[in-house]
């Protein structure tokens, strides 16, 4: 695969699309978030890229930024029909902008995958003042955090079902650690459009539109390379990364989390999995 596509910071990547709701659409987060709306909001995806498939997974560039399908910034899933945006385009998506189920499981709430934190627990909101208003601050309870903010931990069938469908630099819940193509520069941020609302590629240093993130260790993949926290020597390459500034440890190859095999294009993993920022990645079927 060449330099370039590598570098595409598909954030990305993967399985279904993007956030999913509880149900109501209510930004106080009124909704309980376990029941969701009862269905699946996008077909279940074929394991290879088709011509006449939604934006995310047509083999196409269909925004003309020359990264296709799972190696696009935009793009969160072969089920994604917006390539242009952080948006899925997929209808009864992106909803709920606080109770947040598993990210990338393609469907809304959590009653199929144990996933339900409220959102200022990635934000690392450390009291009910650090919640902004906007985000549900009326609903939110610190020690319902999973650690190590609170103490309430996440159920294991969110890390069963979730954990193996989260794409490489993320988190089951969407906080992902993104790069600058341009300067590298790389950001923990909350990807989901419903929080992180005017976040574009363009925008990634700007925290008052990528909102910033605390990730969750024991539900998604390990640290990549560009992880501020991280301890700078993985090989795990991030949204956006460029192979080039991996650790010398690397010798200039990336590596997958979890096992993962590696992948050089949407054509290039087995049926059931989507080739994401370079590893295929599990989806649901």
């Amino acid at each position: 695969m060449t330099a370039w596509v590598r570098v595409c910071f598909a954030i990305t990547m993967l399985v279904a699309c993007g956030h999913h709701n509880n149900g109501t659409g209510n930004p106080d987060g009124g909704g309980s978030g376990s029941g969701g709306d009862g269905g699946v909001d996008a077909p279940p995806f074929s394991g290879m890229c088709t011509p006449s498939g939604p934006q995310c997974s047509n083999c196409i560039d269909d925004d003309g930024d020359g990264r296709i399908d799972g190696f696009d910034p935009e793009c969160t899933g072969p089920n994604d029909n917006d390539e242009a945006t952080f948006s899925t385009g997929i209808p009864g998506d992106n909803k709920d902008a606080v109770e947040q189920d598993c990210f990338f499981d393609g469907d809304s709430g959590a009653g199929n995958d144990g996933c339900n934190v409220h959102v200022c627990c990635l934000l690392g909101a450390k009291t009910v003042q650090d919640c902004p208003s906007n985000l549900g601050q009326n609903k939110y309870n610190p020690a319902d955090c999973p650690p190590p903010l609170g103490t309430k931990p996440l159920s294991q069938q969110c890390i069963d079902v979730c954990g193996k469908l989260t794409p490489p630099g993320c988190d089951c819940f969407g906080c992902c650690t993104v790069c600058d193509p341009a300067t590298q520069q790389c950001f923990d941020i909350d990807i989901n459009p419903a929080d992180s609302t005017t976040c574009t590629p363009d925008a990634l240093a700007d925290p008052t539109k990528c909102l910033r993130c605390v990730k969750n260790t024991q539900c998604g993949s390990a640290p990549c390379a560009g992880d501020p926290t991280g301890s700078g020597t993985s090989c795990i390459l991030c949204p956006g990364q460029d192979p080039g500034t991996l650790p010398p440890i690397c010798n200039g190859m990336s590596t997958c989390p979890n096992n993962e095999t590696p992948c050089m294009s949407d054509t290039g993993c087995m049926t059931g999995s989507y080739c994401s920022n370079g590893c295929c990645i599990g989806v649901l079927l």
